[in-house]
């Protein structure tokens, strides 16, 4: 299925209505804010025929997790590759809280399509962006996690032009 421009205002509004009452830790503003700003940045990071696919699965990648909507609703409405897609991005918080959130997200990046890492970094991108009003030990924890991801990547997998451009700015972001 080919994502069209409909499909993905319809996901705008979907999301917005999911993440409707959440704000952003930190600033306090509507957490819409943030897959829409992870969007943005994979559109003026990435040139791909499949934009209104990256930026669809960019609105949705935290309902899931954030919100409780099933990738099965998902699926329905957007398609299994959307559904695909936003599951990588979905953290497995058991898995997490076993092994340490850190090394689960090392692990998981480096099984991710390239689609799916170039939405994660955009996420971690946001995320480092977003970080001026937390508290100092959230920063630097953050910041260390974030650091030890990008370690991984560098030295784990095979990166695309678009992973290294993203990469670079969240090494700006971070020091």
């Amino acid at each position: 299925m080919t994502v069209t421009l409909e499909m993905l205002e319809k996901g705008i509004i979907f999301a917005a209505k999911a993440h409707r009452g959440q704000k952003r830790k930190g600033d306090g503003r509507p957490y819409i804010f943030h897959p829409l700003a992870v969007a943005q940045t994979i559109y003026e990071v990435k040139d791909s025929k499949n934009m209104y696919l990256l930026a669809l699965v960019a609105v949705l990648h935290d309902t899931v997790e954030d919100c409780g909507i099933s990738l099965k609703k998902i699926a329905k409405k957007f398609g299994h590759q959307v559904a695909s897609l936003v599951e990588e991005l979905t953290l497995d918080k058991e898995k997490y809280e076993t092994i340490g959130k850190t090394k689960y997200l090392c692990q998981e990046v480096l099984k991710m399509s390239n689609y799916g890492l170039c939405l994660k970094l955009a996420d971690r991108l946001n995320n480092v962006r977003d970080m001026k009003k937390m508290p100092a030990d959230f920063v630097k924890r953050y910041k260390a996690e974030t650091r030890e991801i990008v370690k991984t990547l560098e030295n784990g997998r095979k990166l695309t032009s678009t992973h290294l451009k993203l990469i670079v700015l969240i090494k700006k972001e971070i020091e």
